[in-house]
């Protein structure tokens, strides 16, 4: 992966941000079921590769990456969540 643009979820060819909408226990709720998707990929391989270890290298060198990608877009929901929780916070400590 290419180095997270600042601020960005994801970057690709291009960066991805989170919407501005959105609150931060549903990033940390986006950043949960992204992880349980990438987990899935993972058993789903290693009960294939136990059934036969003849494995096209290209078919697992993808969905190894697809797992890297869903994980990475779990880690940027999660620091976007952190950052939400913060101006959350720096919002009522200014306000009181």
């Amino acid at each position: 992966m290419k180095e997270k643009a600042p601020g960005a979820w994801l970057t690709l060819q291009t960066s991805y941000y989170p919407a501005p909408v959105g609150s931060p226990l549903d990033l940390l709720s986006d950043s949960y079921m992204l992880l349980e998707c990438a987990q899935g990929i993972v058993h789903l391989m290693r009960n294939a590769l136990q059934l036969s270890p003849c494995v096209d290298a290209r078919s697992l060198t993808l969905a190894l990456k697809g797992v890297e990608t869903l994980m990475e877009m779990s880690a940027g929901s999660t620091e976007a969540a952190h950052v939400r929780f913060e101006q959350i916070g720096d919002g009522w400590v200014t306000s009181h």
